[in-house]
């Protein structure tokens, strides 16, 4: 037997063959499970965001850097990449999925230099099927790429401090310089390197002057980025989350297991499991390799550590960006497991056999609900969205979104293609710059999407969508999961196509004052001379109001409709623009659009209807009087000049 670190090796020809061919397998494994519906779920926003820096050109992106939290080494790399994949989900997601890949093959050969051939194998199936890791790898980001640059330069850290080679001092130094140039996070795998190396020099009491000279290149090298971007990272405060200390150490585990792909109680249930297995593993990779044992341990909770005291200045604690310190949780697993089954005592392997079943049978279930559940979609179903945005619009169409979302654009460019607005334009649009923003689109065309997502930077954002409610008919709406669409028409298109009915409402006891004017109504989209419905279904009634002067009372809207017998076959009542819109905030002289979905009666006999529309004072049910043009009241409430037909 031969042995590496300690660990032994197997010199059998055909042992050695086998393992080989075992771990080609799971390299295999890993890059199918990887590619399968790959493309299947919508980009979320920052891999959209991905597509919309790299399609910059390289002196867009150096200034952009300037003011965005990303070094300047993916989105150049993207940007090369396009002209030959192309721009679509599939080409924006395949670089991450092969370095996602290669991670698999080299944290199995960082095991079997640490803790042997077996423990690779474990490892590298725990790397192929856990679910954090085929997130990341079908992610377009860099997420994969910093974090098997982290892995390998540890490898080579391991292997200089063995040898003392220079060669393996200069790959080790500009592996991280190439992983400070990916991800600012790449402090977190450089510091806890420096801890492992100073304790190394402590045991060997020599100065570790190869270590401190490739240090200090790569610091030169990093030092004229670092000087560009030092006003931004200094000002940054970071806009994610800054934990307690628990939940800093609980939830990054609790994703690394795949548990953000769980529900409870299945969730606590891997925890349990998970926690377990860590404790195991690392008992067992000290009684296997102690120098080994303590990189693992400090490859794991350094990271954690290390960003949960930065994250006291700056909220910058995300489970999505300590990926980098994932391999250092599935070694303590796979070390874990593994020697636990060599273990000669039956009563250990049966309790981690059974803890590796409930861990890997989450595992399975999380998969799948990663794979085929909806409710854990990275992102809203953008694709949907904008194929229904394509198949229902019409020429001049325009696009209307409240958030700076680049995943609206991104499908927007591969399916709808309407010329697209943001409002508010940014974070210091004014509430009457968003309304004016507004009135230009609808000058320039006649129709509108509306995508209202709340920008949290940008309050006036959620007026947008109450302002077109009130101010121009919504001619379609449409929920899809986790979003919202709606179709409004201009103003002045609608005016031109309604039919006009001027008459004014006031109080039975003061006449003379008028309140409340309806200026006209539209049944549907006033493209059929003669309306018809039917009955089961609901009669669409566009009505326009204009508020005469300030009002005090907040009045209820009231639309019947009375067929041929004389009988009301449909009824809705609601305060103005569905309740959202009270009388008493209308201002003098606004113009507010109203609409009506009428049900109407299953049971209603064919034939020619109208509709009789007025207002009242909700609590006393007390009416508003119809006038005529010499203030004299004709009633309570005003039959509709058209008729509507159920044939």
């Amino acid at each position: 037997m031969d042995t590496v670190t300690g660990i032994p090796l197997c010199k059998q020809p055909t042992i050695r063959h086998l393992t080989f061919a075992l771990m080609v397998a799971i390299v295999l494994v890993a890059f199918g499970l990887r590619a399968y519906r790959l493309d299947y779920q919508e980009l979320r926003g920052d891999e959209a965001a991905t597509w919309a820096y790299s399609i910059r050109s390289f002196d867009e992106m150096f200034h952009f850097y300037k003011t965005h939290a990303h070094p300047p080494l993916y989105y150049p790399l993207m940007h090369l990449w396009f002209p030959l994949a192309g721009t679509s989900e599939y080409a924006l997601r395949f670089l991450p999925l092969v370095n996602g890949t290669f991670l698999v093959a080299l944290l199995m050969a960082l095991g079997a230099r640490w803790f042997g051939w077996c423990a690779a194998v474990i490892l590298g199936l725990l790397t192929t099927v856990i679910p954090y890791q085929i997130y990341f790898a079908q992610d377009a980001r860099s997420y994969t790429l910093a974090t098997w640059l982290g892995a390998a330069s540890t490898l080579i850290l391991w292997q200089a401090l063995k040898q003392g080679r220079w060669c393996d001092w200069a790959l080790y130094g500009a592996l991280n310089l190439t992983l400070a140039y990916t991800h600012y996070y790449f402090f977190l795998i450089v510091v806890f390197q420096a801890v492992f190396v100073l304790w190394h020099t402590w045991q060997r009491r020599q100065m570790p002057w190869r270590y401190l000279a490739v240090g200090a290149a790569a610091g030169l090298a990093y030092l004229p980025w670092l000087i560009y971007v030092w006003e931004f990272l200094m000002e940054y405060s970071g806009n994610i989350d800054s934990p307690d200390f628990i939940s800093a150490m609980i939830r990054p585990l609790l994703a690394f297991g795949g548990g953000q792909f769980l529900i409870p109680p299945l969730t606590w249930v891997n925890a349990g499991a998970t926690t377990l297995l860590l404790i195991w593993g690392g008992v067992a990779a000290w009684h296997s390799n102690r120098q080994a044992a303590l990189l693992t341990l400090l490859y794991l909770f350094g990271p954690l550590l290390t960003v949960f005291f930065a994250s006291r200045s700056k909220e910058i604690f995300s489970e999505r960006y300590l990926v980098l310190a994932s391999p250092g949780f599935l070694l303590l697993l796979a070390v874990g497991i593994e020697h636990a089954f060599r273990h000669r005592d039956a009563r250990l392997r049966v309790p981690v056999a059974l803890l590796t079943v409930v861990f890997l049978g989450c595992t399975a279930y999380a998969a799948y609900n990663y794979y085929h559940n909806p409710a854990f979609a990275k992102s809203p179903p953008w694709r949907n969205v904008m194929n229904y945005i394509r198949r229902k619009s019409q020429p001049g169409d325009a696009l209307i979104y409240t958030a700076a979302l680049p995943e609206i654009i991104y499908y927007n460019e591969r399916a709808a293609r309407l010329p697209a607005y943001l409002i508010p334009y940014d974070i210091n649009t004014t509430e009457r710059g968003a309304r004016d923003a507004l009135q230009a689109i609808f000058a320039q065309h006649p129709r509108a999407w509306l995508i209202p997502i709340p920008a949290p930077d940008a309050p006036v954002s959620r007026l947008v969508e109450p302002w077109l409610e009130r101010y121009s008919p919504r001619l379609d709406a449409v929920f899809f999961r986790a979003v919202h669409i709606g179709l409004y028409e201009s103003p002045e298109r609608f005016l031109k196509t309604m039919i006009p009915q001027v008459v004014d409402f006031a109080e039975a006891s003061t006449p003379q004052d008028r309140l409340i004017r309806l200026e006209g109504f539209r049944f549907g989209r006033g493209d059929k001379a003669s309306p018809t419905a039917k009955q089961g279904k609901k009669l669409m009634l566009t009505l326009v109001w204009k508020a005469h002067t300030l009002l005090s009372t907040d009045y209820t809207v009231f639309t019947h409709l009375i067929g041929p017998d004389g009988q009301m076959w449909g009824q809705w009542d609601n305060p103005p623009v569905r309740g959202t819109y009270p009388t008493s905030r209308w201002s003098v002289g606004e113009r507010v659009f109203d609409q009506y979905a009428i049900p109407i009666d299953a049971q209603a006999p064919k034939g020619d209807y109208y509709v009789l529309v007025g207002l009242y004072e909700p609590t006393s049910g007390r009416r508003l009087v119809v006038l005529d043009a010499d203030d004299q009241a004709t009633g309570d409430a005003v039959r509709l000049n058209q008729l509507v037909t159920i044939p």
